[in-house]
C-alpha cells in the first residue's frame, strides 16, 4: 500500500500542533471505493444535537486535511443498534469504517469476531500510549490486547445545590462523602427549605452497583471480574451490595429519595435543576448541560465525589463509549479508520471534546493543556472526575466487569431494585434473585454472538 506523509496546517484544528503528533499518514491506493482511488468511511455513532454537531466537524477537518479519505459521522441511534446494526452489515460485506460500541458491549463485540483490535492499525509514530490515562485504557484491555479505542469516557459524580446547602446552614464546601452523611445532609435540608426529597439519581447499575462496588473494591463477577475467564458466578448478595441497597430502601422509606424511574436520566436532571432535590447522581459527561441548568435556575452548582457506605474510595469504574474498526473491511479502509481514530484521541481534539461536553480526556497531555489555559480555575466542577479517575487504584474491581449477558444483567438488577425499594422483597431477597437470574443468565450464553438479539 503506498502512502504519503500529509503536513497538517496550523490552528486549533491543525494536526502539527497537536502533542506527540508528526502528522497524518493520507491514503492514496489500495480498497478505492471511487475511480480517483479515494477512500469513503461511514463513523457510526449515538450522539445528536451538539455533541452530534463537534463530531461532524472534526470527521470533515479530518477530510479536509487528509487527501484521499473522507469520513462520514453518521448518528445511528442507540448503543445497542449501533452494534447490532455493524454486526448485520460486516455479514452483508458493507461494514461501516468506525463503530462506536458502549463499554459493556466489549464482551460482545469480542464474541462476535467482527473487529480488528485497535492496537493493531494505529499508526505507530503516532500513538504514546504512555501519554494515555492507564485505568481508560485498561478497561479496554483485555489479554494484553487493546481492542478498541477509548473515546467518551465518563464516571459518576454527586452534583449538589450550593445554595441550598447554605440555606440549610450546611457547609457548601464540604459536601458529603459517605453514604451516612448524604442522608444527613438531605434530612437537614428537607427540614430546613422547601425542598420535599433530598436525593435523586436515575435507577441505573452504573451507579448503584457498578460505581459502588467498583468504591468497595468488589468484585461484581467471579474470574477477576471476568477479565481471567468467562465469568459463572456474581456477587450482588455480598456486604457491598448490602451496604448500598438496605441505604438506599432507607431512603426511600423516609420520603428521602426521589425515583425518577428505570434509567430515568431527564427526568432525574430535571427534578435536581428545578430544586426539588438538592443532591443527584449523575455522569461527568453530562456536566456541560448541568452547569448551563444550574445559571438559569439560579443555584450555584457543586461537584463531589461519589459517596460511598463508609467514604472510603478504592476508585470507579469507566463508563462510556469506545471505537472499534470492523475486520471485514478492506486494508487500505482498516489504515485509515486507524489514521482517523489516532485523529480522534488526538491532545487538543480530546481537550476539545472534553470542554463541548464533560467526557473527561483520555490523554494526560489534554488534562496538562487544559489546566494549563486555566480551564479548571474557571471551571472547577469539571476537575472532578479527573481527581477523582486518580484517586483510583488499579484493581479488578475498578477495572470493570466483562460478561457477555451485562446488557440483560442490568436489566434484571434495575428491575428488582424497583422491587426491593418498594419493599415487595427484602433486600436479602432481592439480591439473592439478582445473582440467580443474572447466573442462568451467565449459564446460558453461548459465548458468542451474531448482533440478531
Amino acid at each position: 500500500m503506498s502512502r504519503r506523509r500529509f503536513i497538517a496546517g496550523t490552528g486549533a484544528a491543525g494536526l502539527g500542533a497537536l502533542a506527540g503528533c508528526n502528522g497524518l499518514n493520507a491514503i492514496t491506493s489500495g480498497g478505492s471505493n471511487s475511480s480517483s482511488g479515494d477512500l469513503t468511511l461511514d463513523f457510526w455513532h449515538i450522539f445528536g444535537d451538539e455533541l452530534g454537531a463537534t463530531l461532524e466537524e472534526m470527521a470533515a477537518e479530518f477530510s479536509d486535511q487528509t487527501d484521499g479519505v473522507t469520513i462520514n459521522a453518521v448518528n445511528n441511534g442507540g448503543y445497542r443498534d449501533n452494534l447490532n446494526q455493524a454486526l448485520q452489515a460486516s455479514r452483508a460485506g458493507d461494514p461501516p469504517g468506525i463503530v462506536q460500541i458502549f463499554e459493556i458491549g466489549t464482551r460482545l463485540a469480542l464474541d462476535s469476531d467482527a473487529f480488528t483490535p485497535i492496537g493493531d492499525l494505529l499508526p505507530e509514530d503516532e500513538i504514546d500510549f504512555d501519554d494515555f490515562l492507564p485505568s481508560v485504557l485498561n478497561y479496554y484491555r483485555i489479554d494484553g490486547t487493546l481492542n478498541s479505542m477509548p473515546f467518551n469516557s465518563s464516571n459518576t459524580i454527586m452534583l449538589y445545590n450550593k445554595t441550598a446547602f447554605e440555606e440549610a446552614g450546611l457547609n457548601p464546601e464540604s459536601p458529603p462523602r459517605s453514604l451516612a452523611e448524604v442522608r444527613s445532609a438531605a434530612e437537614t435540608i428537607v427540614d430546613q427549605t422547601d425542598m420535599e426529597q433530598g436525593i435523586t439519581w436515575p435507577n441505573h447499575t452504573w451507579m448503584q452497583v457498578e460505581q459502588q462496588f467498583a468504591k468497595q473494591d468488589q468484585v461484581l463477577v467471579n474470574n477477576e471480574n471476568g477479565r481471567a475467564g468467562r465469568p459463572t458466578e456474581t456477587n450482588f448478595n455480598t456486604e457491598a451490595g448490602r451496604n448500598v441497597y438496605e441505604w438506599w430502601k432507607g431512603m426511600a422509606d423516609a420520603g428521602l429519595y426521589l425515583n425518577p424511574g428505570i434509567e430515568a436520566w431527564g427526568e432525574a436532571r430535571q427534578a435536581f435543576l428545578t430544586g426539588k432535590v438538592p443532591m443527584l447522581w449523575d455522569s461527568t459527561s453530562n456536566m456541560v448541560s448541568m452547569r448551563t441548568g444550574a445559571e438559569e435556575n439560579g443555584f450555584e452548582l457543586g461537584s463531589a465525589y461519589l459517596p460511598t457506605p463508609n467514604g472510603d474510595n478504592t476508585g470507579v469504574v469507566i463508563g462510556g463509549g469506545s471505537l472499534w474498526v470492523p475486520d471485514a473491511l478492506s486494508d487500505a479502509k482498516k489504515e485509515a479508520a486507524g489514521e482517523f481514530v489516532a485523529y480522534l484521541t488526538q491532545t487538543e481534539q480530546q481537550a476539545r471534546w472534553h470542554r463541548n461536553s464533560g467526557y473527561f480526556p483520555v490523554r494526560q497531555s489534554a488534562i496538562d493543556q487544559l489546566t494549563e489555559n486555566g480551564w479548571f480555575d474557571e471551571n472547577p466542577n469539571f476537575r472532578t472526575a479527573f481527581d477523582q479517575l486518580q484517586d483510583t487504584e488499579d484493581t479488578p474491581a475498578t477495572r470493570g466487569a466483562v460478561m457477555g449477558v451485562f446488557p440483560e444483567a442490568r436489566t434484571i438488577n434495575e428491575e428488582l431494585s424497583v422491587s426491593i425499594v418498594n419493599g415487595e422483597v427484602s433486600v436479602e431477597e432481592g439480591l439473592s434473585r439478582m445473582d440467580t437470574q443474572v447466573q442462568e443468565a451467565l449459564n446460558s450464553y453461548s459465548g458468542s454472538y451474531d448482533g440478531s438479539e
